[in-house]
C-alpha cells in the first residue's frame, strides 16, 4: 500500500501596505469574510501554516504569526520570515499571497502540482503562488543573505532563481485584490 505524502506547509504572505486600494484591503469582506479569513480557511488542511502579516486580525488557533525583517521589507523578506518559521522537517511548502479574489481555487491548483509557480493565461507569472521544496528556499535564502539580504527585494529574486516550472492555471486561480474595482468585479461574479 503506498503512503500518502504529508501536506506542505504554507506561508501567507500578508505584510503589504494596500497602497493601490487605499486601505487594508486584507480587511475588506466578501461573503461576510475578510480576504484574509478567507484564504486562512483555504490554507487550513497544510501541514503547518506560517501568516507573515502587517495586520492585527485574529487568526485562527495553530496559525504561527510573524512579520517580515524589516517591517514593510516586501515580499522577499516576508517569505524569509515565514521560511524561518517553518519546523526543520518541513519538506515543501505552498506561497500564497493573502489577496486572492478565489483562494480555494488556487490551493487546489498549488495542490495539483508537485512543484511550480503559477502563471495567468497571459502568461503572467504570479511569483507569490508556488510550491516550493524548503531545502531549495532554504538554499536560496542563505545566497540571497550573503550577497545583500532580502529586504527590498520582490519574491521573484527569490522563487526565479529555484528553477521551478511555470504551470499555466486558470484565471480564477492566480486572480488577486489589488485595487477597489477588483473587489467590487469579484462580489458582482460571486
Amino acid at each position: 500500500m503506498a503512503l500518502t505524502p504529508p501536506p506542505p506547509a504554507a506561508i501567507v504572505i500578508a505584510g503589504g501596505r494596500s497602497t493601490r486600494f487605499g486601505s487594508d484591503k486584507l480587511l475588506a469582506e466578501v461573503g461576510g469574510r475578510t480576504l484574509l479569513q478567507r484564504t486562512m480557511e483555504a490554507v487550513s488542511g497544510c501541514a503547518t501554516v506560517v501568516l507573515v502579516s502587517a495586520t492585527n486580525e485574529t487568526v485562527p488557533r495553530g496559525v504561527v504569526t510573524v512579520s517580515e525583517y524589516p517591517r514593510w521589507g516586501g515580499p522577499c523578506a516576508g517569505i524569509a520570515a515565514g521560511v524561518a518559521a517553518l519546523p526543520a522537517e518541513a519538506s515543501e511548502t505552498l506561497i500564497v499571497s493573502a489577496d486572492l479574489a478565489r483562494p480555494r481555487n488556487t490551493i487546489a491548483a498549488l495542490h495539483a502540482i508537485d512543484a511550480g509557480v503559477l502563471a495567468d493565461g497571459d502568461g503572467n507569472v504570479q511569483w507569490l503562488l508556488a510550491r516550493v521544496p524548503v531545502a531549495a528556499l532554504r538554499a536560496q535564502l542563505a545566497e540571497l543573505d550573503a550577497t545583500g539580504a532580502t529586504a527590498g527585494r520582490p519574491a521573484r529574486a527569490l522563487i526565479g532563481h529555484l528553477g521551478l516550472p511555470i504551470v499555466p492555471a486558470h484565471r480564477d486561480a492566480v486572480a488577486d485584490i489589488d485595487e477597489q474595482h477588483d473587489l467590487e468585479r469579484l462580489k458582482e461574479r460571486l
